[in-house]
């Protein structure tokens, strides 16, 4: 039974019926119930009203396939706020990159230096925040988030700060892939218009070059240092190889070099510089020659190497001569007594230091004096050959000559001690009481050592007698050479050795000297003198006559230990002839060090070529490159000539092996001599041998010196 029941409400006073007079009465309160069977209590009464909802056809929302997507609830709003937050950081995003693009393009950043300013991005915000609260890994997001709502709330700088969190490494990223496909772009397919490609690669060259003349003038150590130390000349710009162009992945995985590093192997081999004068040529040896010496000396010290060195020798034969000359030897020797070379180990020849000609072997010393005359070269003609034979035979008579004679056989030695009695000699006459007999020709009776009578006979005879020729020119070569070979020294008595050559006033002398040290640093590769040794001649072209053969040196020296560096001002100062400039780069397999220099074909051939690419366009209306064209891969020189010429001073390109690096010289200056130190252990050396050649290295393990 269900009843309904209602309140009654006393009717109003000034109520007037209408109707009916009960109109006024009061009202009912209540009314009987119906009954209702408990069955029907359940069924709906009356039919029930569809239900009228947005759908789509065939597809459940609430079925099983949706039941994983839970959709936040969102109003327009909400929406509203998105789309400003969004925009906001996008705008944020694509004008910091703008800005980042600037510099990232005028300083010539590699894609590998780019890379390196994005993870620090990355470390310092990001990182930042996940240390400073607590190694939360979601407190970058969340900082990110209360800029968003401090931007929405009206406070757009505080929340910009506080989203550029993430924003600030996205456009890092963002500047990082421009500048990566900008640059293998370039490399590669080129840009839409031809000449904006070779625009874009003429640019890059300039700049990344003058990028590395700003770094030059910071002070940089001589070396690399660590466990395998190499010797470093200055700033990179830029290194190219034979290797096809790299892709985008291998530009972001480079490694990040601003060194211009030359590998300690290719100084331990044979290399040529050409640079014209003016072009910093003589900054570059010398800078050269103190990080080879700072490197061999700290790969000296490490006893555990099976490769070690022995103590190291810088050489330096300067061929031209004159007061410049002797201004270099000077800076040269102020540089090697700061980094703690003894003075008594520094030698500058011929002026306060004289080699020993007359107290080596008899085999050595002839072979010196033979190459005073001819210089070493062999003889090419048969009248060359001639008075080279009979040379030989007389240089023989005169320093082989015994110290007595028992029944007809030499017996001992007695070699001359100085030039005077070098020269004394040159007598028929001295010669046979020499090897034990009297010189009296037509006649019999020789009861000297069987054979010397013949021998000195051979000199004599002919319509041009070779002992008168050849005491002409021992003696004009003493003239000119003085007593630069009567003293007491050795080269391996030295550390530090400058030769000044008068090349230029006195080119005869000049050529003599340098054919007779050649011959003295031939010898080297006989004996186990335990030093390792650097020789750079300067000026080659003024003793590179036909009888120079640098090229041999090159080959036999390396046995020496003793690597080499020949410097001319142009391809015509490598050599003589084409055969042997070409002969000397082909034997330099340490490569070239390069400096600006007119005729630069010729070098650049001699180191091959790489992978290029020529772009074309076709022109819509004449004037305008389309969108299509056509890429044909060349091959182009390795190192392009015309960049040689327009190189200028400090600025060089090392070559070898298919890789060019290019960078710039650093200088020598005041501020880097004061911050040289001296060598540890470099003061102290050992006694030598009586067996040894000089006072060399001893090598036994765990001695620093």
């Amino acid at each position: 039974m269900v009843s309904i029941e209602y309140f009654a409400q006393a009717p109003e006073p000034e109520c007037t019926p209408i109707i009916t007079p009960d109109d006024c009465g009061p009202f009912v309160t209540s009314m009987p119930g119906v009954p209702v069977d408990p069955a029907e209590k359940s069924q709906p009464q009356g039919d029930p009203m569809p239900e009228i909802g947005p759908s789509l056809p065939g597809i459940d929302p609430d079925g099983e396939w949706f039941s994983w997507l839970n959709l936040p609830d969102w109003t327009w709003d909400g929406v509203v706020d998105g789309t400003v937050i969004t925009a906001t950081g996008l705008v944020f995003v694509l004008v910091l990159t703008l800005l980042l693009l600037v510099p990232g393009i005028q300083l010539a950043w590699t894609p590998a230096k780019a890379r390196n300013w994005t993870l620090a991005s990355l470390v310092a915000l990001p990182g930042g925040a996940i240390v400073f609260a607590g190694l939360d890994p979601m407190a970058p997001i969340e900082q990110f988030g209360d800029g968003a709502a401090e931007l929405l709330a009206g406070s757009p700088v505080h929340g910009l700060l506080l989203m550029a969190v993430l924003l600030v490494p996205a456009s890092w990223i963002a500047a990082t892939a421009a500048i990566t496909n900008r640059r293998v772009k370039a490399a590669t397919n080129g840009f839409q218009s031809p000449a904006r490609t070779e625009r874009v690669l003429w640019a890059q060259a300039q700049r990344e070059q003058r990028a590395a003349a700003r770094l030059s003038r910071y002070r940089l150590p001589f070396t690399t240092g660590g466990l395998d130390p190499h010797p470093v000349f200055g700033r990179l710009a830029r290194e190219e190889t034979q290797a096809p162009p790299t892709s985008r992945f291998k530009a972001l995985t480079a490694r990040t070099e601003t060194r211009l590093i030359v590998p300690w192997i290719n100084m331990r081999e044979h290399m040529v510089t050409v640079a014209s004068s003016g072009k910093g040529k003589t900054t570059l040896m010398f800078r050269a020659i103190l990080s080879w010496y700072v490197t061999a000396w700290l790969r000296h010290r490490q006893w555990w190497r099976r490769d070690r060195p022995g103590r190291p020798l810088a050489m330096v034969i300067d061929c031209n001569g004159g007061p410049e000359s002797i201004k270099a030897a000077h800076e040269l020797e102020r540089w090697m007594l700061k980094l703690g070379v003894p003075q008594q180990r520094i030698g500058i020849f011929p002026y306060n230091c004289q080699f020993d000609l007359w107290r080596m072997n008899r085999d050595d010393m002839r072979s010196v004096l033979s190459a005073m005359v001819s210089g070493g070269a062999a003889p090419t003609t048969s009248t060359e050959k001639y008075f080279h034979e009979g040379r030989e035979n007389l240089i023989h008579l005169v320093v082989d000559a015994p110290a007595k004679v028992v029944n007809r056989e030499p017996v001992g030695e007695n070699p001359p001690r100085s030039w005077m009695e070098f020269l004394s000699r040159f007598d028929p006459q001295v010669l046979a009481k020499l090897w034990g007999g009297v010189f009296d020709p037509g006649r019999g009776g020789w009861t000297g050592v069987v054979g010397a009578d013949q021998k000195i006979a051979a000199t004599m005879q002919g319509e041009q007698p070779v002992l008168p020729s050849t005491l002409a020119e021992f003696s004009n070569l003493y003239r000119l050479l003085g007593d630069a070979f009567d003293g007491d020294k050795q080269l391996t008595d030295y550390d530090c050795l400058y030769v000044v050559l008068d090349g230029v006033t006195a080119p005869d002398r000049a050529r003599s000297q340098f054919g007779a040290l050649g011959c003295l640093f031939e010898q080297l590769a006989d004996k186990d003198h335990g030093r390792e040794s650097l020789l750079a001649v300067d000026e080659f072209s003024a003793v590179s006559d036909g009888k120079t053969r640098a090229d041999k040196w090159v080959m036999r020296l390396r046995k020496a230990k003793i690597g080499t560096w020949w410097f001319a001002q142009d391809w015509n100062g490598l050599g003589f002839d084409d055969e042997q400039r070409e002969s000397l780069v082909g034997a330099g397999s340490g490569g070239a060090v390069i400096g600006g220099h007119q005729f630069s074909e010729r070098i650049a051939q001699a180191f091959g070529t790489k992978k290029g690419f020529d772009l074309s366009r076709k022109l819509v209306g004449g004037s305008v490159a389309g969108d299509e064209g056509n890429i044909q891969a060349h091959d182009k020189h390795l190192i392009d000539p015309n960049r040689i010429r327009r190189m200028g001073k400090g600025e060089i390109v090392h070559v070898a092996n298919g890789r060019a690096r290019w960078g710039q010289v650093s200088p020598l200056d005041q501020a880097t001599y004061e911050a040289l130190r001296p060598l540890p252990g470099l003061d102290r050396f050992t006694e030598p041998e009586p067996e040894q050649v000089a006072p060399v290295i001893d090598l036994v393990k765990r001695r620093p010196a």
